[in-house]
């Protein structure tokens, strides 16, 4: 469902209820810059450096790392496909599976490049779900007045919640990336088999990834379409933003249940021409917390929000 997809367009006849356009805009950006490298290395190695030993060409140099010359140059097919499989699965993990180091209470652990944003929203969503408490009339602190956001999020329940949405982010992206993997292999051991050209080859894996052509060069699936890994990505971008924002809301309500006091949420919507019937049925719909918990996003890039409702109000 895309009727809240997000265009450029005016700050002031648009809402954005969660406030967190600029950071979907950024992970959008980023997630897009990757891939796009991607596609440069498969050029790159197919059509510059002659990865199949097809023709000769000239070579540059990439945060990725394009093939070398004939490196997949191989008698059999089957040879070269698998070679080229097996770099194509280490320039993702490299651009788009990145696992890196981080410090948490004195130790390393993993942590991808994804989790930047994640946190990054998430954080968002807790400053933003006290201030809507206190703002709806529940008697509770001011995120200052409780050590600061950094004393919030160090809470175990913060903590779990946060750490799920990392893993689950990790594991939606390398989702698309091996689907993306086995067009790939497909179309490339057509496209060897057919004597299909360099460029030709290229144009073919690379639509994969941005959708370039993919109608003129007949890239379908198994039911009859294709979405492009990259236009998938985004989408996971623009919509795990609002989950971390949303499950951050929601988690933070919680913890003051904890404390006594019990909250309602309120759905609200973006309030304009783009939102879609289905979230535009649940405006103003008061739930309980453990009814709201899943709730949002409701559909890819979903740009709904739920704000805390006082009892009796």
């Amino acid at each position: 469902m895309e009727c809240c997809v997000e265009h450029s367009i005016s700050i002031y006849n648009r809402v954005d209820p969660t406030v967190t356009t600029t950071l979907r805009n950024a992970f959008a950006r980023d997630m897009n810059r990757r891939f796009t490298e991607l596609c440069k290395v498969i050029r790159t190695s197919i059509v510059d450096r002659d990865c199949f030993g097809l023709k000769r060409g000239k070579t540059h140099v990439l945060q990725m790392n394009p093939a070398l010359p004939e490196a997949f140059a191989f008698e059999r097919s089957q040879e070269k496909l698998e070679a080229f499989m097996r770099w194509l699965d280490e320039q993702v993990g490299k651009g788009l599976l990145t696992i890196g180091q981080a410090k948490q209470i004195g130790q390393a652990i993993e942590k991808a490049w994804t989790d930047l944003y994640i946190l990054d929203s998430y954080k968002r969503g807790v400053i933003r779900a006290r201030m809507e408490l206190i703002r709806a009339g529940y008697d509770v602190p001011s995120i200052e007045d409780t050590g600061g956001i950094f004393a919030s999020m160090s809470t175990p329940f913060h903590l779990d919640r946060v750490g799920l949405l990392f893993t689950r982010v990790f594991n939606e992206l390398k989702g698309i990336t091996d689907a993306m993997d086995q067009q790939i292999s497909r179309i490339l051991a057509q496209g060897l088999a057919d004597g299909d050209g360099p460029a030709l080859l290229a144009r073919k894996l690379v639509a994969v990834i941005n959708g370039e052509g993919i109608e003129d060069l007949g890239i379908i699936d198994a039911l009859g379409r294709y979405i492009p890994a990259m236009r998938r990505a985004e989408m996971l971008a623009r919509t795990e933003i609002i989950r971390a924002h949303h499950v951050a809301n929601i988690q933070e309500y919680r913890n003051w249940a904890v404390e006594g006091v019990y909250v309602q949420a309120e759905l609200r919507t973006a309030g304009d021409d783009r939102v879609c019937e289905h979230c535009a049925s649940l405006e103003g719909k008061i739930y309980t917390l453990d009814e709201a918990e899943g709730l949002l996003p409701r559909h890819p890039m979903c740009r709904c929000i739920m704000l805390p409702k006082l009892i009796g109000e």
